[in-house]
């Protein structure tokens, strides 16, 4: 028998804030306070540090000297691209397992099922992870170790950009009945209308996030600019404290 292996302590509190910031609980530009996030978990600030390190490269925090760390912004022109490079990818897949004779779509009927109660809930964590397995179990199913890697490395800015849109009423629904009519499809062995049905998927998917998005950075704009006209109102304003971190634009990269 192997020695059991802990989990180093710091990768458990990386996975607690990354989840924070995945399902939207930490806000896109909302400011992180180590103190406040350190109580939160029930842990001193050393493990906060590190986390904060992972989450930078990850690319999920941003930090400033003398100003602290922040929540990244969500990118509007990067999850274009992706969704873009998305569709053709889910485009494949759906067209490859639907031409073969050995993919299983049972577990993935499950996964519908679930997804279908999840939405009734509007349990976006929920919701998020199990978007997740059935798109990660799609891919895996191909049997292309490249395809699975370079999607997996995208997964995290996708689970960002769900929770961003996943409260939109109905638009949970919506996406649920779209994977049930894309696994029907593949158990049909409809090629060509898997494929039609995964693109349309993720194009539909692409349309509501980036116009979220470009909503979204237009109010944050507005709302900038009203902070900016009362400050000229205004002789003085109270002094920023170290370690404080405001964003000009809090939710979105335009």
């Amino acid at each position: 028998m192997r020695h059991v292996v802990r989990k180093p302590f710091a990768d458990v509190v990386t996975a607690e804030i990354r989840a924070a910031i995945l399902d939207g609980t930490l806000a896109p530009g909302s400011r992180i306070r180590q103190e406040e996030l350190a109580a939160r978990l029930g842990v001193s600030r050393a493990p906060i540090r590190e986390a904060l390190v992972v989450l930078e490269r990850e690319g999920l925090v941003r930090t400033q000297t003398w100003r602290g760390a922040a929540v990244a912004p969500l990118d509007r022109e990067l999850i274009a691209n992706i969704y873009e490079f998305r569709a053709a990818i889910d485009t494949y897949v759906a067209s490859t397992l639907a031409a073969r004779s050995d993919v299983d779509p049972n577990p993935f009927r499950k996964i519908v099922t679930k997804g279908r109660a999840a939405a009734g809930m509007a349990d976006v964590g929920r919701l998020i992870d199990l978007d997740s397995r059935f798109h990660m179990g799609l891919y895996e199913a191909v049997g292309n170790v490249v395809l699975v890697d370079v999607m997996r490395g995208q997964w995290t800015h996708i689970c960002r950009a769900m929770a961003a849109t996943l409260t939109i009423s109905g638009y949970p629904r919506q996406v649920w009945a779209e994977h049930a009519a894309i696994v029907e499809a593949i158990a049909r062995r409809q090629a060509n209308r898997a494929a039609r049905l995964a693109h349309a998927h993720t194009a539909n998917a692409r349309t509501i996030l980036v116009d979220s998005l470009t909503h979204a950075g237009s109010r944050a704009r507005a709302a900038e600019a009203s902070r900016s006209s009362r400050g000229k109102r205004t002789q003085s304003s109270p002094t920023q404290k170290a370690g404080d971190f405001e964003p000009t634009n809090p939710a979105v990269d335009a």
